[in-house]
């Protein structure tokens, strides 16, 4: 039997130790925490942030978290939209799995438009 408490404590712990300057718990029970993400892609240098809120079901890993975009800087709601499914497609190809890889996926993003290549599309793992 899962123990689904413990596994989601773990990878707190986890995630707290990759983002210790951006990472916070807003609750227990659901367990709900925010982590903010920065990255210099935007235009003309800007900074280019969101606040992205997590909240795990009462059996994650087995069932994806809820992502929940609650604050952004100099993002496109395109922008919003992306991030979003790639967070979804990543939870669902890491089902049973704890793993604070998907916020990494985050670091990782070019926040940068995209519209003018015909061919791009967010949620295909290979255009990512």
């Amino acid at each position: 039997m899962t123990d689904y408490v413990e596994e989601q404590h773990k990878e707190l712990e986890a995630l707290e130790s990759i983002y210790p300057d951006s990472f916070t718990v807003l609750s227990e029970n659901p367990l709900s925490f925010t982590i903010t993400v920065t990255s210099e892609a935007g235009e003309k240098d800007e900074t280019v942030q969101t606040n992205v809120k997590c909240t795990y079901s009462e059996k994650y890993p087995d069932e994806a978290p809820l992502y929940e975009i609650f604050s952004q800087e100099n993002l496109e709601d395109n922008d919003v939209s992306d991030i979003l499914k790639l967070l979804a497609l990543q939870a669902g190809e890491n089902l049973g799995m704890v793993d604070e890889s998907l916020f990494q996926e985050m670091d990782d993003l070019e926040l940068e438009d995209d519209e003018d290549d015909l061919d791009y599309n967010p949620a295909d793992p290979e255009m990512i």
